[in-house]
């Protein structure tokens, strides 16, 4: 079986559209997302009922997302699905600035949530795949995704302080129209003929891919709590929105050289050990929002977590996309992406809520720190057994 060349109707080079997707994807979610539970809280909501919308999203990952990629993966469809997800999102976005009630939000948000579960897992399937089969550096064409988080969090952040949150929904639907047209220039992948297919079962015998996911999912689920509760954090501590805005941004532009030297670094001191480097910044990042009182602090502690979490999510990535085959790659990518974003904020969201309301924001990040902590001992334990690179 030889490996596709990309198609002469694809007007993008593979790194080009993969980066491409990553940079529009981004801005579409840093528009919106790091202020809509900000947003929700200003309504009104408690964090009891802004922890259960956030699980709506684990939930629907848990019930749809495997399911979904395994439908794409088997029918070579994970393109059109992908794009079709997308569709749904941008409608739900537009329509999110309409409704004040905690139903009437947690109504649209379920349907978000829907569209939203096989989404990232099987466009990350499709890039991943194609660097390594086109021998690209993944993390390369991963940093333009937090370059465009990094500038719209920056930019629309103060656009929201100026403006208000209403048209928040306007922008950010808008700008996913064209990300629907670059999912349609990413590879769908060479065709395996029926008799070379390995079982979906093979992915459930690999005990290294297990105990990676075991890890990922602990490591999720403080990565949750700080993509919920972040930005009511720093609200309780009398950050606007220009400064939760900057607050994520230079996380995310923290990210990009780290991403860029994931795989440099990660070939030198082993990929197990870049990954438990990983832990250790995020978890050192945590313990500064437990201790600081400070909301200026605040951005000074994202670049330790951006460091953390761009070594984290492409060297874990690539570890699980090394270890499954081609015809599996959406529904490996799902797995790794409920234990990443699905699993972890279920657990994370109304635990986090709860740790909230009835001891202190703060208390939420000492929380991820003892989940990063018991990542690390289960990655640590799974390298003494298994190969895991």
């Amino acid at each position: 079986m030889t490996s596709p060349q990309p198609s002469a109707s694809k007007p993008f080079a593979p790194a080009l559209s993969g980066s491409l997707f990553y940079l529009v994807n981004f801005l579409c979610v840093g528009s919106y997302l790091p202020f809509i539970n900000v947003y929700f809280a200003e309504l009104g909501l408690s964090g009891k009922q802004i922890g259960l919308i956030a699980s709506l999203g684990p939930i629907m990952s848990l019930l749809l997302s495997t399911t979904v990629a395994s439908f794409a993966d088997r029918n070579r469809r994970r393109v059109r699905i992908t794009q079709g997800s997308l569709v749904g999102i941008t409608i739900i976005v537009f329509l999110l600035r309409l409704p004040t009630s905690f139903a009437n939000i947690a109504l649209l948000m379920l349907f978000m949530a829907i569209f939203a579960s096989p989404t990232m897992a099987i466009s990350e399937g499709l890039i991943a795949r194609m660097a390594q089969r086109h021998h690209l550096n993944y993390g390369a064409m991963r940093l333009w995704g937090s370059l465009g988080y990094a500038f719209s969090a920056l930019v629309f952040g103060a656009f929201w302080q100026a403006f208000g949150f209403k048209a928040m929904f306007l922008v950010g639907g808008s700008l996913y129209l064209p990300l629907i047209w670059l999912t349609g220039q990413l590879e769908e992948g060479p065709i395996i003929p029926p008799q070379e297919r390995k079982p979906f079962t093979h992915l459930l015998r690999d005990r290294g891919l297990l105990l990676l996911l075991v890890a990922t999912f602990l490591a999720g689920v403080s990565n949750s709590v700080a993509m919920t509760f972040s930005g009511i954090y720093a609200h309780s501590l009398g950050a606007g929105n220009f400064l939760i805005g900057a607050m994520i941004a230079v996380g995310a532009l923290a990210e990009l050289p780290m991403m860029f030297l994931s795989d440099r670094l990660s070939h030198r001191i082993r990929r197990t050990n870049t990954v438990l480097l990983a832990y250790a910044l995020m978890a050192a990042s945590y313990l500064g929002y437990v201790l600081t009182k400070n909301p200026n602090l605040l951005p000074v502690l994202s670049i330790l977590k951006g460091f953390g979490y761009a070594l984290w999510i492409t060297v874990t990535i690539r570890m699980v996309t090394e270890r499954t085959p081609e015809e599996w790659a959406s529904t490996a990518q799902s797995l790794l992406t409920l234990c990443m974003y699905g699993l972890s904020q279920l657990v994370a969201g109304p635990l986090g809520g709860w740790i909230n309301d009835a001891i202190s924001p703060a208390a939420v990040f000492g929380f991820g720190v003892i989940a990063l902590a018991l990542a690390a001992l289960v990655l640590w334990l799974a390298s003494r057994r298994v190969d895991l690179g």
